[in-house]
């Protein structure tokens, strides 16, 4: 599964209508178009699954640009959610050498074991 966010697109646009022009590239698995809570109007993006990645890599090349009623769609690879931020290797690397430098600074206690 590969999942593609969406942007861009004509307010007005339907899932269906989004589902057909998707389609052409591969199978579509799901299409979810974000709606504003109070209004349930679109926000123009959402999010599109398709069942195997080079279907989604065919939609990204064919629709990434493309201009509908007015409006440049981009198409890319989502992000996940609960993906964490790789940690930076300097970052750490600097707060030990920070320490060992000081070797004078005082340590932190632990805690007492039961």
């Amino acid at each position: 599964m590969a999942k593609l966010f969406i942007v861009g697109f004509p307010k007005d646009m339907q899932e269906i209508e989004l589902m057909e022009i998707f389609s052409i590239h591969g199978a579509v698995n799901t299409v979810t178009v974000i709606t504003d809570k109070d209004t349930g109007e679109s926000k123009g993006y959402g999010f599109i699954t398709m069942t195997d990645d080079a279907g989604a890599s065919r939609a990204i090349t064919a629709l990434d640009g493309v201009e509908i009623d007015g409006r440049t769609m981009s198409v890319r690879f989502a992000e996940e959610k609960n993906a964490t931020k790789p940690v930076e290797q300097n970052t750490l690397k600097k707060d030990y050498s920070r320490q060992q430098s000081r070797p004078d600074a005082p340590r932190p206690k632990r805690p007492r074991r039961a």
